[in-house]
C-alpha cells in the first residue's frame, strides 16, 4: 500500500505535475484530511499567471485553506513562502544568476494574515479621505511588510493620490488596478528589489516622476538580466486587454514584454494584448533596448549587450 511519504516525495519531485498533485490530494481527501483542499487550491493558483486579475481571488481560497496547517508540511509543499514561516528576510537572486530561463515570482499573497487586512483597511480609509500622498507601508512593521507581495485591487479607488510611496517593499507584482490612480504623478518603489517588472497599464496614468531600483529590473541597461519566457496558458482567463481595454478570453497568445519609459525610468512592461493588432500599436522602445515586443527567454539579446561584449 502506498504511504503518504511516498506520495509526498513524488509531489516534491514533480511540483508542477497536476496529475501527481491530484493523486496526493485524492489520497488525503479519502482520509478526510483538510490538506487536500490546500493542494487543490494551490494548483488553481499556480495555473493562473501571477499578474492575472483573477489571481487574487484564487489566493483568497488558498489562504483560507492554509490556516492551521502544519508548518513543517507547508515548508515542503510551499517553498516560495518558506522565509515567512522561518521569519527570515526574503532573498532574490534573479538578476544575478546566469542567463538561464527564469520564471515570474509565483509567491501567493496571504489574504488571511494581519498585515494584508491592515493594508486593505489603509486603502479603504484612504478611499474615503482621498489624500494626495499615500505611503501605506509606513504603517506596517518590517515583519508585516514581508507578508505583502502585491496591492489590493481597491487601490484604484485612490483617485486623488498624487504620490504613491512604496519604499523598501517586498512586492513581487503590482495589480493592473494601479492604472485607476488617475491623479498619480510620483511613484516611488525604491529598494523594492523583488519587483522586476510592471504592468503595461501603468502607461495609461502618465505619471511624470518615479524612483525605481533599476538594477532589479528585467532587461535593464547595466546588468541585462534576461526576461522570463512567456508561454501560452494551459487555462484561459477573462481579462481586459492591456492596450485597448476590451475584455477577451486570454490564453496568453498575445502576451509580450516591452521596454518603455514611464515617468523617469525605462521599465520592463508586461503586456496582455487581445490581438496582434494591439501589439502593433505598442510604442517603440528607447534606442538602448530591444526594439520590439518579445516573449522573453535567454536568447533575447539587447543592443547594450552586444555593445558590452565588444
Amino acid at each position: 500500500m502506498v504511504t503518504e511519504q511516498q506520495l509526498l516525495s513524488r509531489f516534491l519531485a514533480n511540483p508542477d505535475d497536476d496529475a501527481v498533485r491530484a493523486v496526493y490530494a485524492d489520497w488525503l481527501e479519502e482520509r478526510e484530511d483538510v490538506r487536500s483542499e490546500f493542494l487543490r487550491a494551490q494548483a488553481m493558483v499556480r495555473r493562473a499567471p501571477p499578474d492575472h486579475p483573477e489571481r487574487l481571488g484564487l489566493e483568497e481560497r488558498l489562504s483560507r485553506a492554509r490556516k492551521g496547517l502544519d508548518t513543517g508540511w507547508l515548508l515542503q509543499v510551499e517553498p516560495e513562502r518558506a522565509h515567512l514561516l522561518t521569519k527570515t528576510a526574503a532573498r532574490c537572486g534573479c538578476v544575478s544568476q546566469p542567463r538561464t530561463s527564469l520564471k515570474l515570482h509565483n509567491e501567493p499573497q496571504d489574504t488571511e494574515c494581519d498585515a494584508w487586512r491592515k493594508l486593505v483597511d489603509l486603502v479603504e480609509r484612504a478611499a474615503v479621505e482621498q489624500p494626495e500622498t499615500f505611503a501605506p507601508l509606513r504603517e506596517l512593521s518590517p515583519l508585516e511588510r514581508e507578508h505583502i507581495v502585491t496591492l489590493p485591487p481597491a487601490i484604484a479607488k485612490l483617485k486623488s493620490v498624487k504620490k504613491l510611496l512604496l519604499y523598501g517593499s517586498q512586492l513581487v507584482r503590482l495589480p493592473v488596478e494601479v492604472a485607476g490612480m488617475t491623479s498619480l504623478r510620483e511613484f516611488d518603489p525604491y529598494t523594492s528589489y523583488r519587483l522586476h517588472w510592471f504592468p503595461f497599464e501603468l502607461t495609461h496614468i502618465g505619471y511624470t516622476r518615479s524612483t525605481v531600483s533599476t538594477r532589479a529590473l528585467y532587461g535593464n541597461n547595466k546588468y541585462w538580466p534576461p526576461f522570463p519566457r512567456l508561454r501560452p496558458f494551459t487555462h484561459s482567463f477573462e481579462r481586459a486587454c492591456s492596450v485597448c481595454s476590451t475584455r477577451f478570453e486570454d490564453s496568453g497568445r498575445h502576451r509580450v514584454w516591452l521596454s518603455h519609459r514611464v515617468g523617469t525610468d525605462v521599465l520592463p512592461l508586461l503586456v496582455n494584448a487581445c490581438s496582434e493588432a494591439c501589439i502593433a500599436k505598442l510604442p517603440t522602445p528607447p534606442p538602448a533596448y530591444f526594439q520590439k515586443p518579445h516573449r522573453g527567454g535567454p536568447e533575447v539579446r539587447h543592443p547594450g549587450q552586444d555593445r558590452d561584449d565588444d
